[in-house]
């Protein structure tokens, strides 16, 4: 195996706070039963679907891509890798940063709620 640890450390840190987010998400709106599934390019909600499922989605779908990743970079014989540390801590920072994004919008939308 050619990935040094700190770099799985910081691949599983990120999906333990992806994970966290849909946790967090899924009790901080509750008293919503449906979330924004989906926002046009200024950050106005287009679409509604169940809390659970907003809540869920991607943290779930984002941790498993990275996880995904990671044992493929894995499982490369290390002649055919150029940085998989990079590679998999630049990933794990984007989806972070993606899901931040999402909650940011996603609060903006709460807090303009009754």
């Amino acid at each position: 195996m050619s990935i040094s640890f700190g770099t799985v450390a910081i691949v599983l840190v990120a999906i333990v706070l992806l994970l966290l987010s849909g946790f967090w998400t899924d009790r901080t709106y509750s008293r919503f039963s449906e979330l924004p599934g989906h926002y046009d390019f200024r950050g106005r909600p287009t679409r509604m679907a169940p809390r659970r499922t907003m809540a869920w989605l991607l943290p779930l779908t984002f941790s498993l891509m990275l996880a995904v990743m990671g044992v493929a970079m894995a499982m490369l014989p290390a002649d055919v890798q150029n940085s998989p540390d990079a590679g998999l801590v630049m990933a794990s920072l984007t989806l972070l940063a993606a899901q931040g994004l999402v909650l940011w919008l996603l609060d903006r939308w709460a807090s303009g709620q009754a």
